[in-house]
């Protein structure tokens, strides 16, 4: 078996960021989506908090509210440090909530800001996805190349002096 034909699989790079593509812009239209057509509550904060490790920071808010049916509802949401400053003193939050969307809640201090997040990653996933779909025809050629030629036969020669 020729061993440039692995070289195919470089086709998973850009598969992986083809689904990345996808994702980012179905939580795009979820955000969008649960504040255009989402209720409106007002959520208490239930738990904050905010972690750095090292160079990175990220923590979670744990929020809790009641619906129009009276169940009491509780969500913990990751919250990224861009994010995190906006809702650091606050106690009540306004939400929008749809249930059964792909994003239930939207907080309402915070929208703007994620909303421009999304847009950001789904942004560098299709510059990621341009890129590696570049890279992975040039290899796809140099393998078809090499796997056309055939693999070399070395041939060993005695020599006597």
């Amino acid at each position: 078996m020729n061993s440039y034909k692995f070289l195919y699989l470089v086709w998973l790079i850009p598969a992986t960021f083809t689904f990345l593509c996808l994702h980012q812009g179905m939580v795009w239209y979820g955000i969008v989506d649960t504040y255009e057509n989402g209720d409106s509550y007002t959520a208490e904060v239930i738990d904050y908090e905010l972690k750095q490790i090292a160079a990175q920071t990220n923590g979670y808010i744990v929020l809790r509210f009641e619906d129009q049916q009276d169940r009491e509802i509780q969500k913990k949401l990751s919250l990224p440090v861009e994010m995190a400053g906006q809702l650091q003193q606050i106690r009540v939050v306004p939400i929008r909530y749809q249930a059964g969307a792909f994003q239930e809640i939207v907080m309402m201090p915070t929208y703007r800001t994620q909303r421009g997040l999304v847009l950001t990653n789904l942004a560098m996933a299709i510059v990621a996805l341009f890129i590696t779909v570049i890279i992975a025809v040039v290899v796809h050629r140099y393998a078809g190349k090499k796997a056309r030629e055939g693999t070399e036969q070395l041939e060993i020669e005695r020599i006597d002096h």
